[in-house]
């Protein structure tokens, strides 16, 4: 057997489990407006059951509309028996998958946003949260209120066991309300609810007893944040003593995650992170508790579940993006083909469209968030495709219309395959990009798709092949830049430089490379050429405080601390290049008189534009040209994916929808 700890059978009290791995409950924006399960929401759950989890945890599910939620987008709910109906037809979806079902009740306590709750958010103490995300002053709980929300969390188990839940879990991390309470930071009470370590333990223990009343013999499992990562706050040595209280209350497996509003970093991990990160304090937990332990934690690679188990450091592997990027992960590795699997890069896309109040996504996966859209068929049979450029956008277009049914024929100008998707993942603490990048090279060898490297293909070529359909990912250019001076200095993108072309001189602290621009590929690039020994005078036009402001935010916080940490990189902001002569620039810091600065070279990256001139000649062409990514617009990885995606769709029913009307 492929993995035979992974899948081996296990059981959470009385109920058991086919494998070791979870689902992880994961916002996602896909239920109704009012909190209730949609047929959209019934789907993705479904489609990730049927990938061969043992279980599905169900996302946060708020157990008290008055006052408990977190988001400002639908948030599941399961506090009246209005919304019972909805939960049952999800419980069954899933089971009827093949997978256990167990729904996470949570109370966002302080963290519930005023804005949608219409109130004064509640908290243990009156401490305000003042977060990248949130903040809030909420108002500190009066002790005769501890009872009703007690019972709250009771009612909601109690109709999760009516609605046939198989377990429930209860949301005690990432700064709710029952981590709340037990955080020193958050809970400064100082009456039976808080004021020490015992009296700071008491609303979790309650709500356990209560819970556990409620879901009779049901597994009851409990996500703790074993350490909050903030000075004074709760360490892992403090959730060596909390973990075995909460199992001798009534809970039946501890789910190992970390942080809060204040630290998001490290629920939803940056790329940097390395691979499984928290087993050492699932290990930890696992000991101190005796009880089955649930670890997630950047947790991406079969060979790394599977080690993780065979050791001890956790019981059950707990998978969330990386379910987001392929919903059938456990089937491919328990069949021996790991390559398949379409690998979470941690890239972070799927919290950005959460956070923009949008139903989930992933760069990687367009499908995900979208599973009522209908399968790709080979709705192109006969006909053939021509598709510029082989960035991830390009080679996500050439892959769908090959299982459409079309010839295509793939054109990449280089001589490598990659495009962005190099050039993105060459940075320090990237290098997770390069796994995507070859995932796509592996299902592009194994498709019908004819590839031509080396190929500038112009609009007469595509004129003259006729194909049915052609896909311009052709990507872009950089933008306009009126430089005076002799030019003489060595001047070029520099994206180029992280794609691995040209060649630059050895820089100087005295004669540094100058990049000209402080977003996210000059501020990678500066930290790219710093590694490799040169050192950079980053000049930007904006303030410090904006470099790299459209990167994802929490590798931005990453980012620039290690920038501002690196001494062979020097910042200038607020500063333009006006000139670049034989052995110097010229830079203008605000009003102040241009000046000559010493360089070595000179990379652009004050900007990108769509390159439109192969779209501007085939706009007579009669056949739908379909521009993607950075073709269309600039923007990221994720976008470029989703217009492939979203080409092919509709590419789909232009062929085959019927005449709507015909009068």
């Amino acid at each position: 057997m492929n993995y035979p700890n992974l899948f081996s059978s296990f059981s959470i009290r009385n109920l058991q489990l086919k494998n070791r791995l979870m689902m992880a409950p994961m916002e996602s924006h896909l239920g109704n407006a009012d909190g209730s399960v949609s047929p959209e929401l019934i789907a993705y759950y479904r489609e990730r059951a049927l990938g061969g989890v043992g279980m599905v945890v169900v996302e946060f599910t708020c157990v008290d509309g008055r006052d408990g939620f977190s988001s400002l987008a639908p948030q599941l709910r399961l506090d009246t028996p209005f919304f019972r109906t909805g939960h049952g037809k999800l419980a069954a979806a899933i089971q009827s998958a093949g997978a256990r079902a167990c729904v996470q009740l949570s109370h966002a306590g302080r963290q519930s946003r005023e804005s949608v709750i219409g109130r004064q958010p509640v908290a243990p103490s009156a401490v305000p949260l003042k977060s990248p995300y949130l903040n809030a002053t909420p108002r500190a709980l009066e002790a005769h209120e501890m009872e009703r929300l007690i019972q709250r969390y009771a009612a909601a188990a109690a109709m999760a066991v009516q609605a046939g839940y198989d377990a429930v879990m209860l949301h005690g991390a990432h700064g709710y309300l029952l981590q709340q309470f037990l955080s020193p930071l958050v809970n400064q009470r100082n009456d039976e609810w808080g004021g020490d370590f015992e009296r700071r333990l008491r609303f979790p223990l309650e709500v356990i007893r209560a819970v556990r009343d409620a879901i009779g013999d049901r597994p009851l499992l409990y996500r703790l944040s074993v350490s909050d990562f903030i000075e004074g706050g709760l360490t892992v040595e403090d959730s060596e003593r909390i973990a075995p209280r909460l199992c001798e209350a009534g809970v039946d497996a501890i789910d190992i995650s970390c942080g809060s509003l204040d630290r998001v970093d490290v629920i939803v991990e940056p790329m940097s992170v390395p691979e499984g990160w928290r087993l050492p304090m699932a290990r930890r937990i696992r000991k101190a508790t005796g009880k089955p332990v649930i670890c997630a934690g950047v947790i991406r690679r079969p060979d790394a579940a599977e080690a993780a188990i065979a050791q001890g450091d956790t019981d059950i592997i707990s998978l969330g993006r990386a379910l987001l990027a392929d919903p059938l992960w456990p089937k491919k590795a328990q069949a021996g083909k790991a390559d398949d699997i379409r690998p979470c890069t941690s890239c972070n896309w799927c919290i950005k469209e959460t956070g923009g109040n949008r139903g989930v996504g992933c760069a990687e996966n367009p499908r995900c968030g979208h599973e009522t859209d209908p399968l790709i068929d080979r709705f192109g049979q006969g006909h053939r495709a021509a598709v510029v450029g082989a960035g991830p956008g390009g080679i996500t277009a050439a892959l769908l219309l090959d299982q459409a049914g079309f010839q295509v024929t793939l054109y990449e100008k280089r001589a490598a395959l990659g495009g962005n998707l190099v050039s993105s993942a060459t940075p320090p603490g990237k290098e997770k990009l390069f796994w995507y990048r070859d995932f796509l090279l592996r299902r592009l060898a194994a498709s019908g798709v004819t590839v031509r490297t080396g190929t500038a293909v112009t609009a007469d070529q595509l004129r003259n092949d006729q194909p049915a359909v052609i896909v311009l990912a052709n990507g872009s250019r950089q933008a306009p830049l009126p430089l005076e001076g002799s030019k003489g200095l060595s001047t070029g993108p520099a994206f180029e430089v992280l794609l691995g072309e040209g060649h630059l001189p050895q820089s100087s602290a005295d004669r540094p490379i100058v990049i000209y621009g402080g977003g996210e590929t000059g501020t990678e690039t500066a930290e790219h050429l710093a590694k490799l020994g040169q050192h950079v005078l980053l000049v930007s036009r904006s303030g410090a405080q904006f470099l790299a402001r459209n990167a994802e935010p929490l590798y931005r916080m990453h980012l620039l601390k290690r920038l501002h940490a690196n001494t062979a990189i020097r910042i200038l902001d607020h500063t333009r290049l006006t000139a670049v002569e034989d052995d110097h620039v010229m830079l203008k810091t605000g009003d102040a008189e241009p000046r000559p600065q010493p360089a070595s070279a000179v990379l652009l990256a004050h900007g990108l534009v769509p390159d439109t001139a192969l779209a501007d000649a085939l706009a007579d062409v009669p056949v739908p040209v379909i521009r993607i990514g950075d073709a269309r617009t600039v923007a990221r990885i994720g976008e470029a994916v989703r217009d492939a995606y979203r080409g092919v769709q509709d590419l789909r029913l232009s062929f085959l929808q019927a005449e709507a009307i015909r009068c």
